[in-house]
C-alpha cells in the first residue's frame, strides 16, 4: 500500500513517525526536474523526518510512503516511467 502526502504535513510527519523502523519515503519534485528524482529514503533519515525542516509536503514537493520498498519502486517505473534513485545515506553507496 502506498500512501500520498501532498499539502499534508501533519499526516505524513505522524505516518513518519509510526514508521520510522519500517517505512520508505519517496520525495518527488513537482516540476519532475530533478536530475536524480524520484528518490526513496528510509523513513528515519533526517532529511525527510526532522521537524526542523519542515515543507516536506508543500511547495516544490510530493511524498510517498509505504512499507513496502518493492511497491515504491514498481510505482516509479509504471507510474512514472523513471527509475527510484535510492539515497546513498539510507541505503549505502552502492544504492
Amino acid at each position: 500500500m502506498i500512501l500520498v502526502f501532498d499539502n499534508d504535513e501533519t499526516d505524513y510527519l505522524a505516518w513518519v513517525s509510526a514508521h520510522k523502523r519500517d517505512g520508505y519515503v519517496m520525495n518527488i519534485d513537482r516540476a519532475r526536474s530533478v536530475k536524480n528524482y524520484p528518490m526513496v529514503h528510509a523513513a528515519d533519515h533526517g532529511l525527510v523526518s526532522s521537524d526542523k525542516i519542515g515543507n516536506f509536503t508543500t511547495g516544490d514537493y510530493i511524498k510517498l510512503c509505504s512499507t513496502s520498498l518493492d511497491a515504491l519502486e514498481n510505482f516509479s517505473e509504471s507510474m512514472l516511467r523513471s527509475s527510484l534513485t535510492r539515497c546513498a545515506h539510507c541505503f549505502g553507496s552502492a544504492a
